[in-house]
């Protein structure tokens, strides 16, 4: 087993997020888990200036949700992943192989509510993840 892939966000980074979606309506973690459940889709990740933030979440549109968990806007988790003892599912990735997966727990700190995942990569590089 190997854990790797740990993100932070910095007090003026959280307090910016927080004050850009206050007005948006919450969706708790269950609800969230129920949606996704089986979902394929694709990710992109961007870099956005956080000076930009509160325009970005205005020009996403009324359906925009923030997930809230236990009264919460802003709450850790902590993501375990699962491999091999030489590292085969993160080598696989690292090498964008087509055939590969992970396999992971996630759990929110605050709720404890925790859910275990597999995610491979489907046709034109859609992540499938089923929880």
């Amino acid at each position: 087993m190997a854990v790797y892939g740990r993100q932070r966000v910095t007090s003026a980074g959280r307090a910016a997020v927080l004050a850009a979606t206050a007005g948006l309506p919450p969706i708790d973690l269950e609800s969230v888990a129920a949606q996704a459940e089986l979902q394929n889709r694709v990710d992109r990740a961007y870099l956005v200036p956080l000076k930009d933030f509160p325009a970005l979440v205005t020009g996403l549109g009324p359906d925009l949700r923030v997930v809230e968990s236990v009264g919460r806007r802003s709450f850790g988790y902590e993501s375990v992943y699962f491999d091999t003892p030489d590292l085969l599912t993160y080598r696989a990735h690292l090498q964008r192989r087509r055939r590969r997966f992970k396999a992971r727990t996630r759990t929110y700190l605050d709720s404890g509510l925790c859910m275990f995942e597999v995610k491979t990569v489907g046709p034109r590089g859609a992540t499938v993840k089923a929880g």
